[in-house]
C-alpha cells in the first residue's frame, strides 16, 4: 500500500485529526489505569502514560493553531496594518469552543453529584479548574499567550527604526522571533496572581509555543538523524518519572547542583517533551499506512476529542477498557450534537451533525483543504 505523505503546513488534511484520535486515546487509557488500583502513581502503566500527555495535547493545540498564525501574520510583512480584529475574533470563538463546554460540563457534574450548593459548585470550579474540566480554560488562557506573542513580534518589527536593517521575511526570523516574544510574555504573566488555572497555563505554555513552531518548521518531522533521540531519551528517563514524588534519579544528584524540586521540574519536563515528539513521529509513521477505514475512525475521533474528553469519564470502568468509554463517549456525543442549540451549551459549537451532513452533501465537489482547524482537547 503507498505510504500517505505527512501535511504541508498550511494545509489541512487527515493527519491531525488522527494525531488526536491517538491522542485522546492516551488520555482515556490513563484515567482508566488510574482507577485500576488505588497505588495509581506507582503503577507503571499509569506512570508511562502521564509522563507525556497533557504536554502532548498542548503541543498539538500549538501545532493547529499555527495554521491561523501562519496565515495572518508570518505570511504578511508585520510593517504592515495588521487586522487585530481577526486576532479578537479568534480569541473570540475559542472563548466559545472551551469555555462554555467547561462551565456546562461543571453544571453537569454538580447536578450528579449534588452539594446542594450549585452556586458554590461552580464558583469552585472557576476558582481551580483542576475540580472540573481543567484543560479547557487552561488552553484558553495559553492561546491568550499564544495571541498576545504574536502581537508582540508584530509590533516589535512596525515600531522599530526606520533603518531596521532586519527582514522579517526569513521564516526562521519569525520563528525565533516568535519564541522570544513568547518567553518575553511567559515572564510578564508571573507578575500576575495566579488563580483560575493561570498556574497551569504557566507550565503548560512553553508546549503550545513549541508545537505552532514545530509545525511551522518541521512539519514533516524531525531530520532522520534525530528522529530516534526522542525515543530514546523518553525510554531511558520514563522509568524513573513519578507525578508527584521526586525521580531517584534526581534525588541522588549533588545538592550543589541546586535544588532538587527545580531539578525535578527540568527533568519532568524533558520526559515530557521526548514523549511528545517520540509519540508524534510515531503517530506520522503509522498514519501513513492506515487503511482508509481506520484514517476516517481516527479523524472523526479527533475532531470529537473534546467530547470524548468531557464524556469519558462517567464510563470509566466499562468493559472493554479504554474502547467501550470511548465509544459510549462517541455515542453520546453524537446524541447531543444532533440539535444545534445542545451542540453549542456542551460543545461550543452552533452546527449540528444533521447541518454538517447537509452542507457537506451540498459543497463536497468544492471542499476546502486549507480550512482552520479547531483546537485540541484532551
Amino acid at each position: 500500500m503507498a505510504e500517505k505523505e505527512l501535511p504541508k503546513s498550511g494545509a489541512r488534511d487527515g493527519f491531525l485529526d488522527c494525531l488526536k484520535g491517538f491522542a485522546i486515546l492516551t488520555v482515556v487509557a490513563g484515567h482508566t489505569f488510574q482507577a485500576a488500583t488505588p497505588d495509581f502513581d506507582h503503577y507503571w502503566p499509569f506512570r508511562f502514560v502521564y509522563a507525556f500527555h497533557m504536554p502532548l495535547f498542548m503541543f498539538v493545540s500549538g501545532m493547529t493553531a499555527a495554521f491561523f498564525f501562519e496565515r495572518h501574520l508570518f505570511q504578511h510583512q508585520p510593517t504592515a496594518l495588521l487586522d487585530i480584529a481577526v486576532f479578537r475574533d479568534d480569541l473570540w470563538k475559542k472563548a466559545q469552543r472551551l469555555l462554555i463546554p467547561f462551565l456546562t460540563w461543571a453544571a453537569v457534574s454538580s447536578v450528579l453529584n449534588p452539594s446542594g450548593d450549585l452556586l458554590r459548585d461552580m464558583t469552585r470550579v472557576i476558582q481551580n479548574p483542576d475540580n472540573g474540566l481543567w484543560f479547557l480554560p487552561v488552553l484558553f488562557l495559553c492561546s491568550i499567550g499564544v495571541t498576545a506573542s504574536g502581537l508582540l513580534v508584530a509590533a516589535f518589527f512596525r515600531l522599530g527604526p526606520q533603518g531596521w536593517s532586519m527582514s522579517f521575511e526569513d521564516r526562521r526570523r519569525q520563528l525565533a522571533a516568535f519564541a522570544l516574544a513568547s518567553l518575553i510574555v511567559s515572564l510578564a504573566s508571573r507578575c500576575i496572581p495566579s488563580g483560575l488555572g493561570l498556574y497551569e497555563a504557566r507550565q503548560f505554555f512553553p508546549y503550545v509555543v513549541a508545537g505552532l513552531v514545530y509545525q511551522i518548521a518541521l512539519s514533516r518531522g524531525l531530520p532522520t538523524v534525530l528522529r530516534p533521540l526522542p525515543y530514546a531519551i523518553f525510554l531511558a528517563l520514563v522509568p524513573f518519572w513519578y507525578r508527584t514524588d521526586i525521580s531517584p534519579l534526581v534525588a541522588h544528584l549533588p545538592a550543589l547542583l541546586g535544588r532538587p524540586h527545580s531539578i525535578n521540574s527540568i527533568y519532568m519536563m524533558i520526559v515530557a517533551a521526548a514523549g511528545t515528539l517520540a509519540f508524534v513521529d510515531l503517530a506520522g509513521m503509522i498514519y501513513r499506512r492506515l487503511p482508509a477505514f481506520l484514517e476516517r475512525s481516527l479523524a472523526l475521533l479527533g475532531q470529537r476529542s473534546l467530547d470524548v474528553y468531557a464524556i469519558h469519564f462517567h464510563f470509566l470502568g466499562t468493559w472493554p477498557p479504554i474502547i467501550a468509554p470511548t465509544l459510549y463517549s462517541l455515542a453520546v456525543s453524537t446524541l447531543l450534537r444532533l440539535n444545534a442549540w445542545t451542540a453549542w451549551i456542551f460543545f461550543g459549537q452552533r452546527r449540528s451533525v444533521v447541518a454538517k451532513r447537509a452542507r457537506f452533501a451540498d459543497h463536497a465537489p468544492a471542499l476546502n483543504v486549507e480550512s482552520s482547524v479547531g483546537p485540541a482537547a484532551p
